[in-house]
């Protein structure tokens, strides 16, 4: 039986709707009209009737589903395979109609619209009155010609802005970067089914986007500096576009006297070299115009974790060094605390303000993702933010947009954070599903970018127990997958930690209080021989069980994958069960230690019981992809595997390795080329220190 796409959508909403719902509810979730609710409930009520389902109507109180949850999830489970006939709300229709007059100049027939979006021509010709309306923001002109068609009128580079615009009013940053790295999970993979959505994509060419990222790591590299994700994101979109539209036979242009300006930066050579590989690549021939275009773009662009200009000149930077501490005056009278003192929010500021300037004297866009939520949480930060803005636009003779005053907020706000709360400690555990490889990644991580989080633990998502993270009194939990069923707040993050997911942490930090140290709780003498006999066992366990493999002969993951297993048990049938896990790890996405090319390949599985760590050296290095990058190389690969129903001080044991991994040199540089008893002694005299510390921490906790 096919059903159309509004009925389902309905269906779906009675599903989760536990008590009555009115129909203009449901209109209002849907964007429709209630009258359009009512013609669809007939077509709702058949296909439920088809399907045992009676549709409970009580008069002024609404609808509801007249049945159990387990019949709820019956008919869930059979909705997902019913045929659709596609319905469009109106945003969609005006975001495909957009979609296809940006991306050809040539007429449209009416007709066409009214076939791809299941419409009348009426119905089409109203949306052309909203899209004239948003087109006239980009100076462009909307066509409409009796018998000929519908077209768009106006100048190559607004036709590129405004189509850049409408990609990034439909998609948010972090759906732009998934579609510019091709990388989907299940739930992503619903972006490209969208076909909607699919139209719009068509505006960049995603057959170009894998050879475009090449190229932008190799301008990466010449600058001696990465791109942050929103300049990555702006930099790709706008050279997929614009090489679209030269295949197409559109050029931009582009005041010869602004050209001559842009000439003399040092950029427009990186921009020129990256530009003449990109045509010899595609074949086309690419004016000057458009490597001013690329070279506004990278005058204008944010490096990535502090890796380039970790320092600032006072010589170089004095008149943005200036601009910057009034800035900090004016919140300082506002704010009423004192921050002149704070070089981290100088630098910081100093920093971000070099390449906003050049965006908005370029007449580049400034978007911010958070700036409404940012306005309605810290309102009063925001106006604070506004008038240190107003500085920089007298200074500089610019005019400063909200997304911009947005971005001053959050850097006044963790300079806030940490003149108010300085004594204020956030207890946090860190989780992964095994609790062993990416939790101490991200430790090490998060105890670098914030001061006031105390990682007091790295636990698995695997055994997660609401009771014994209860004893452990946390303030938050960072995990690398979702915990529903937590009741501590969880915050979803990668184990590189970017920008974005910082600032959600940020975020936490200003609006919740830290608890309270809870120091009633002693310990007990037979609970602290526990902890320790399960230290000392671990400790055992993982030098008894260690192994060094020379020379290995990698092929592929899944081989890797297979004879690390047969490292670890000769049983067919566990090994077999060790394979699943080590995969089902993978999955999730591989865990390396970029900086010193080691990939961890580790697991928590019911088919061992003891703790394993063995160090694999390839016999020549191999490339993997990670969700950081597209390859990452790799030297050693580290596998390390927990019992499912282990302890908690047996994985904290193996997640020292991780440790070791990240921050002990000499441990890095034995695993790489040392022997086995390098390796070895190395771990020993480690855990020796290791086992000292905790059991000091353990007497201290009984003392208390």
């Amino acid at each position: 039986m096919k059903i159309s796409s509004r009925t389902k959508k309905i269906i779906k909403i009675l599903i989760n709707n536990v008590d009555y719902i009115v129909t203009e509810q449901i209109a209002e979730k849907l964007d429709v009209s209630s009258r359009t609710i009512l013609r669809e409930l007939k077509k709702v009520e058949k296909w439920l009737q088809k399907n045992n389902i009676l549709l409970e109507k009580k008069k002024g109180t609404g609808i509801r589903l007249d049945c159990s949850p387990a019949e709820k999830r019956r008919i869930k489970e059979i909705l997902e395979f019913e045929n659709v006939d596609q319905h469009y709300s109106p945003a969609e229709r005006k975001m495909i109609i957009l979609a296809e007059l940006l991306k050809d100049q040539r007429p449209n027939k009416l007709y066409a619209f009214t076939r791809v979006c299941n419409v009348s021509e009426a119905t089409i010709s109203n949306d052309l009155d909203e899209i004239e309306n948003w087109l006239k923001e980009y100076q462009l002109r909307l066509i409409r010609k009796p018998g000929l068609g519908v077209y768009i009128n106006g100048r190559e580079r607004d036709i590129r802005k405004a189509s850049i615009n409408l990609l990034y009013q439909n998609f948010d940053l972090e759906e732009i970067l998934l579609l510019l790295q091709d990388k989907y999970s299940e739930k992503e993979q619903s972006l490209r089914k969208t076909l909607s959505k699919n139209r719009l994509l068509n505006l960049i060419g995603l057959d170009t986007i894998n050879l475009l990222d090449n190229y932008i790591k190799e301008l990466e590299e010449k600058m001696n500096y990465r791109l942050a994700d929103d300049s990555y994101a702006a930099l790709m979109v706008h050279l997929a576009i614009a090489l679209k539209r030269i295949k197409d036979g559109d050029q931009i242009i582009i005041d010869q006297k602004l050209l001559e300006k842009i000439k003399t930066n040092d950029e427009f050579l990186i921009a020129r070299n990256l530009v003449t590989s990109i045509a010899d690549a595609f074949n086309v021939e690419i004016p000057e115009a458009e490597v001013a275009y690329v070279t506004m773009h990278l005058m204008g662009s944010k490096g990535r974790g502090g890796i380039y200009n970790d320092e600032i000149s006072m010589t170089e930077d004095y008149h943005l060094v200036h601009i910057t501490r009034k800035m900090i005056e004016t919140a300082e009278i506002e704010l009423g605390i004192y921050l002149e003192d704070d070089e981290e929010l100088l630098i910081g500021l100093v920093r971000h303000l070099e390449p906003t300037i050049n965006r908005i004297k370029l007449n580049l866009d400034i978007r911010n993702p958070l700036l409404e939520e940012i306005k309605k949480k810290y309102a009063k930060l925001f106006q604070v933010s506004k008038k240190c803005a107003e500085i920089l636009a007298e200074k500089e003779k610019i005019k400063v947009p909200e997304s911009e005053a947005a971005y001053i907020a959050m850097h006044l706000g963790s300079a806030v954070e940490r003149k108010r709360k300085p004594q204020q400690k956030y207890r946090a555990a860190v989780a992964c599903t095994s609790g062993i490889g990416a939790s101490r990644l991200l430790a090490s991580r998060l105890s670098k970018e914030f001061e006031n989080i105390e990682i007091t633990s790295l636990i698995s998502t695997l055994d997660f127990d609401n009771q014994e993270i209860e004893n452990m009194n946390l303030d938050l939990i960072i995990s690398t997958v979702a915990i529903p069923e937590s009741k501590v707040p969880v915050i979803v993050v990668n184990p590189l930690l970017n920008e974005k997911q910082q600032q959600e942490i940020n975020d936490f930090l200003l609006s919740h209080q830290a608890k309270k140290k809870n120091n009633n709780k002693q310990i007990t003498l037979k609970e602290k021989l526990e902890m320790i006999n399960n230290y000392n066992q671990g400790i055992l366990e993982v030098l008894n069980n260690f192994q060094l493999q020379n020379n290995y002969d990698y092929q592929n993951i899944e081989k890797l994958i297979k004879d690390a297993a047969q490292m670890l048990t000769p049983l067919e049938e566990k090994r077999k069960g060790i394979e699943a896990d080590l995969s089902l790890r993978e999955e999730k996405g591989s865990t390396v230690l970029k900086h010193n090319q080691i990939m961890l390949l580790h697991c928590q599985s019911s088919a061992v019981k003891e703790l394993y760590f063995a160090v694999i050296r390839p016999e020549s290095t191999f490339k993997i992809q990670t969700e950081a990058d597209k390859k990452t190389e790799i030297k050693i690969v580290i596998l390390m595997a927990a019992p499912l129903k282990g302890s908690i001080q047996g994985r904290e044991v193996l997640s020292e390795i991780s440790h070791l991994l990240i921050e002990n040199q000499d441990f890095i540089e034995a695993v790489k080329s040392g022997s086995k008893e390098d390796i070895y002694y190395g771990l020993a005299e480690h855990f020796d220190y290791f086992l000292q510390q905790k059991s000091m921490v353990n007497y201290h906790k009984e003392e208390n």
